[in-house]
């Protein structure tokens, strides 16, 4: 693109991010769809293109290609010119170990390392990190075909085929032949009522994965009469992210279609390191501005727990829900795109209003995930490429709905920006106090899981539509989790039940209806119906 003027190829960039046709020197980055992930993959192919540090800030507050053209210019004006784009070398290794022949394996990125570490320091139940997700099938679906589609993606996927031991105090990870397992459950023509089905669902999540052993992935075909069936894919986090899901079931449904794409697996293939930095960090440039946004520490949220915190948080969970409508998340997002943001601003702004009323602070700190994959060069790749960042949020008295959206969408951009840092790195060179069953800096979680949908069946083929659904443990006292699906958006409190009672959590994910309702600037309206707070799983009728 060096022939191009350097609005013009931020144009083509703009398109290319947003995966339109084209796109105008004033199209607004966010009006036409974008929102912080997709923010950072344009930062990341604009700097590729151009040159110069791009930062997801800079998209923020120049989000035209006109506008970011002059910001780029204001950066660099060599650079942002005509001039070919700079390749920038791949970034070293966390210690440069020396290589050491005599461990098994090979060792990990940091972020798989840190998620290592989490689960040695608990008490052995690794079920809050298994990964689940329910699809609905339709087509006509042959097992076999659906077992060798599953093994391309192993053979595609190496994280798939990979399991973790623990070497001088350190995890390696090792690659194996393994092909993920596939059980085929046929249900035939019974009329299985929905709790009976959340049991069968239930049971299969309840049977962790073990790291050393693996494999790390495992499959249950639910069949029925007729082309409606579920498929339900369950993995380990070490190797897989929310991201990881909708790449899965897009990738499945195409082996499923294409068998020949199997590809060769081959014996003794290295454990790739993660893909190569597309832009190499100083960490300490990071860690400058953690310290500036998280000290002094955050305070523990006086919560309305029910006893004192002995035991970790997520033994035991339950949950509370609400459906969102479609045109309720259609405004959200609308709100979100007129601050530079998707639809998790407003919704975390709603999670942060919430707490500051129960807890009576304004110093409210979330933990939530960010996806590093284009900041890697991974954007269709399998395994665990997230980030957990702190979102510290100052929610004062009096704050208008628009001030608190961009005030969680800047810290999001912000947080975006500086998270190649792991999160024990984060820990260990903060060294905030530590309090008994609460993680550093964030006593909740939040976090928004997209619809996923394969779109239209291919001939002789499947597709698939679903998403994550809760566990029945978890890591976190209190977790907001939205979980988008055809008909608008699931909102669900995962609560621990040893310290909120059933009511207390009703009480908390209403009001957190209540808050979303004053975003919107309409409290009088009836924005969100309830739903039972018993049920694992929804949407998927067996008997309908």
């Amino acid at each position: 693109m060096a022939d191009l003027d350097p609005t013009r190829r931020l144009c083509t960039l703009f398109a290319e991010a947003l995966e339109l046709d084209h796109v105008t020197p004033d199209t607004d980055f966010f009006l036409a769809g974008g929102h912080s992930l997709s923010a950072l993959a344009l930062a990341v192919s604009a700097e590729e293109s151009f040159g110069v540090r791009v930062r997801v800030r800079d998209v923020f507050e120049a989000g035209t290609p006109e506008l970011l053209a002059a910001r780029l210019a204001e950066l660099s004006p060599d650079a942002a010119g005509t001039s070919a784009p700079v390749q920038r070398p791949a970034a070293a290794p966390r210690d440069a170990p020396t290589p050491d022949s005599s461990l098994p394996g090979t060792p990990v990125a940091d972020g798989t390392r840190w998620l290592w570490l989490e689960r040695q320091r608990g008490e052995g139940d690794f079920g809050a990190y298994t990964v689940p997700c329910l699809l609905h099938g339709e087509g006509l679906v042959d097992p076999d075909r659906l077992a060798a589609a599953l093994a391309t993606l192993a053979r595609r996927h190496p994280a798939l085929r990979t399991r973790f031991v623990e070497a001088r105090g350190e995890p390696r990870a090792v690659l194996t032949d393994d092909e993920p397992p596939l059980e085929v459950v046929d249900l035939g023509a019974r009329q299985l009522s929905e709790a009976r089905f959340d049991a069968l669902v239930d049971d299969r999540i309840a049977v962790g994965f073990d790291p050393a052993t693996g494999p790390l992935i495992r499959a249950t075909l639910f069949l029925r009469t007729g082309e409606r069936w579920l498929l339900l894919l369950l993995a380990d986090h070490l190797v897989c992210d929310g991201r990881s899901l909708e790449i899965l079931a897009r990738q499945l449904v195409t082996a499923y279609a294409d068998p020949s794409s199997s590809g060769v697996l081959r014996r003794g293939d290295a454990v790739p390191q993660g893909p190569s930095a597309v832009r190499p960090r100083d960490p300490e440039v990071a860690l400058a501005h953690w310290q500036g946004v998280l000290l002094p520490p955050p305070a523990p949220l006086p919560l309305p727990v029910r006893g004192p915190r002995v035991e970790p948080a997520g033994a035991t969970t339950a949950i509370a829900a609400r459906e969102i409508g479609p045109d309720i998340l259609r405004r959200l997002t609308h709100l979100g795109r007129q601050h530079h943001a998707g639809p998790f601003a407003p919704l975390t702004a709603a999670v942060a209003r919430t707490l500051a009323d129960i807890t009576g602070s304004t110093d409210i700190c979330l933990g939530t995930p960010v996806d590093r994959r284009a900041l890697l060069g991974a954007e269709d790749a399998v395994g665990f490429h997230v980030a957990t960042v702190p979102l510290r949020l100052d929610v004062r008295d009096g704050m208008s709905a628009d001030d608190l959206v961009r005030h969680v969408a800047q810290r999001t951009m912000d947080a975006v920006d500086h998270s190649e840092v792991a999160f024990d790195t984060l820990v260990a060179a903060l060294d905030p106090p530590r309090s008994p069953g609460r993680p550093p800096f964030f006593d909740v979680w939040v976090a928004l899981y997209p619809h996923i949908d394969t779109g239209p069946r291919p001939p002789d083929g499947i597709t698939l539509s679903g998403g994550p659904t809760p566990l029945r443990v978890g890591m976190f006292e209190l977790s907001f989790q939205f979980v988008e699906h055809a008909d608008g958006m699931r909102l669900v409190l995962q609560y621990d039940t040893l310290r909120y009672a059933p009511d207390t959590a009703e009480r908390m994910v209403q009001r957190l209806v209540d808050e979303v309702a004053r975003l919107l600037r309409d409290p009088a309206e009836p924005v969100l119906e309830a739903e039972p707070t018993q049920q694992t799983f929804s949407g998927f009728q067996f008997d309908a």
